[in-house]
């Protein structure tokens, strides 16, 4: 069977695309992948079936994706698809609709986070919806990763009368094993030995809310937090830290690529968005045997539960400087919550993903 897959932007092959294209390649099936590659940062002769360029701009109301959807549906055309499979907001969105006018099924929607989450703007609760409700009908197999989407996609009328899916996210490598010397590490940085680190991995944009624990560092005072990745607000950010008097406790790294050393010279990781999918970082962090403090969203509450670490009100610094707190007077504490983590991790790795979409995959293309 040629199935037809398409997503947005496309930097790299990462794992999560690898537990989707290895189960269909075991099943025998032919993917052409449609996406935006034009960033992406390796030789694309690592990506194990065809790929076709594509330009989808993730607002649904720039008409640019008019020259999407028709590219979409040349693309069935030339290859002769026999089944289409998306799993971003607009790409499926556009997918889904080109099918319908193709006639193809099945179709699958894989669902990393509808837009009309809990705490949405008014326009994703109504406007987003609605989307998501009439393109089910559109849909024969809808797959979703976190326990508030499932919820959601219970009440939707799949075209196949199907109930959806809930598998473990996109999958992780679980028992990596990190090498680092802590005091190597932190001295590296500017950070002395014996302090209590905070640690997190994100764009530092709105959504992210990188000035929650900033101002909750205010109430941490033997604490260090870094904050690692770019983005708009790091300007922000930096005059926040001075202004309340932290700046020399707040450490910008930037993007980098020793995440997991950073990390395991920690003491705590942190997830303070407002709204997320199913976070890779944080299961790494949960690997790699940290204690968490996360905000309670979708997506993090599915993985922080009380014995692991707390969830805060993304809107609350006190919250989360008193989960930070706890933990930097209870280092035993943080311990447990970390042996904690590593063993609820492994519910998420990439094998558990792979097996589950395997049995998803074989009962749909079976059934065709």
């Amino acid at each position: 069977m040629k199935i037809l897959m398409v997503t947005n932007k496309v930097k790299t092959y990462a794992l999560g695309f690898q537990n989707v294209l290895e189960p269909l390649e075991k099943l025998g099936h032919e993917v052409i992948w449609a996406a935006d590659f034009s960033g992406f940062v390796a030789d694309k002769s690592i990506i194990p079936c065809k790929i076709e360029q594509i330009n989808i701009n993730t607002n649904p109301f720039n008409t640019s994706n008019i020259g999407a959807y028709k590219k979409i549906l040349n693309i069935i055309e030339q290859y002769k698809i026999d089944a289409v499979m998306s799993s971003t907001p607009i790409g499926g969105a556009l997918a889904r609709l080109a099918a319908k006018k193709k006639n193809i099924s099945p179709v699958l929607y894989e669902a990393h986070g509808f837009l009309f989450f809990k705490g949405a703007p008014f326009i994703n609760r109504t406007v987003y919806k609605l989307e998501e409700e009439v393109l089910a009908h559109y849909t024969d197999v809808m797959i979703t990763i976190t326990e508030e989407d499932y919820a959601a996609a219970q009440k939707f009328k799949l075209r196949s009368g199907q109930k959806p899916y809930l598998v473990h996210g996109a999958g992780v490598r679980v028992g990596v094993k990190v090498q680092v010397d802590r005091a190597s590490k932190r001295k590296s940085i500017g950070i002395p030995e014996n302090a209590f680190v905070i640690v997190s991995a994100g764009e530092l944009n709105k959504n992210k809310n990188t000035e929650v624990v900033v101002k909750a560092l205010k109430e941490v005072p033997e604490a260090h937090y870094i904050a690692c990745g770019v983005g708009p607000e790091e300007e922000n950010l930096k005059k926040l830290a001075e202004e309340l008097g932290v700046a020399d406790r707040f450490h910008l790294l930037g993007y980098r690529t020793d995440m997991p050393q950073l990390m395991a010279a920690s003491d705590v990781f942190t997830m303070m968005s407002f709204r997320e999918g199913m976070p890779r970082s944080l299961l790494e962090a949960m690997d790699i045997g940290l204690p968490c403090v996360g905000s309670d969203t979708r997506g993090i509450r599915d993985l922080i539960d009380s014995d692991g670490g707390y969830i805060c009100s993304p809107k609350d610094p006190h919250a989360f400087a008193n989960a930070f707190n706890l933990l930097m007077n209870d280092r035993d504490l943080g311990r447990k919550m970390g042996i904690h983590n590593q063993g609820k991790v492994q519910d998420y790795s990439a094998e558990v993903v792979k097996k589950e979409l395997y049995e998803i995959y074989k009962k749909t293309f079976d059934n065709k």
